[in-house]
């Protein structure tokens, strides 16, 4: 754990560590996050430890349950369908305001891009690497709204994002290639002008997790 700490205040400091933390799997799913020994280790109180993994738990990161003590989320059907239905829902409504600002060439650079990256990296081993490459074409519709209220919430909810994408990868074994066709059939459908035939194939992308519930 990176122990540097600086003018940042504290608590959003640590927040910052147990994050990276998480999203690159140094605490595992369920894993017990012990605020003793994160005070410990960065030579803090315990208090701004305690903010910190509000944060966290606010942002879904973290859940906390009376007598146990915070631990890393953990992640069930149900739980993933949520999580698909909010960010689904945050796209549908970012790609709506593209389609309202006539921002459509805008986004379709945007997703070029990130498809080019995506497939550029299919090959990676690291499937955490790989999972930051994927996220990026879904985020392109975020940054193409340019609306700096859909880009705070996105934000918060981006880290449980990747989180699910790599769960998705790693135990419901979804290919990459079969993620990269679907997102060369939403691009696709956007540049003929197909816009309805997109949000379909947006939505069928992600209800795939409410199929499992």
């Amino acid at each position: 754990m990176d122990r540097r700490l600086n003018r940042t205040p504290i608590r959003e400091q640590i927040y910052n560590i147990i994050k990276k933390n998480i999203i690159e799997l140094k605490y595992q799913p369920g894993e017990r996050l012990s605020i003793m020994s994160i005070s410990k280790e960065l030579n803090v109180s315990n208090s701004p430890v305690r903010e910190a993994i509000s944060m966290l738990e606010r942002d879904g990161l973290v859940e906390i349950y009376p007598n146990a003590g915070p631990s890393v989320i953990t992640f069930s059907n149900r739980r993933l369908g949520h999580i698909a239905q909010a960010i689904l829902s945050m796209l549908l409504g970012s790609f709506e305001i593209c389609l309202q600002s006539q921002q459509t060439d805008t986004l379709i650079e945007l997703l070029q891009k990130a498809l080019k990256e995506q497939m550029g990296h299919m090959n990676l081993e690291s499937q955490p690497e790989y999972a930051k490459y994927s996220i990026a074409f879904e985020a392109a519709f975020v940054a193409c709204c340019n609306n700096p209220y859909i880009s705070k919430q996105y934000a918060e909810i981006e880290g449980l994002f990747y989180l699910t994408v790599l769960y998705d990868q790693w135990y419901i074994d979804t290919n990459r290639m079969e993620a990269i066709v679907e997102h060369q059939q939403i691009l696709g459908a956007i540049m003929n002008g197909k816009f309805e035939t997109a949000k379909t194939l947006l939505s069928k992308h992600y209800n795939r997790f409410q199929d499992k519930e």
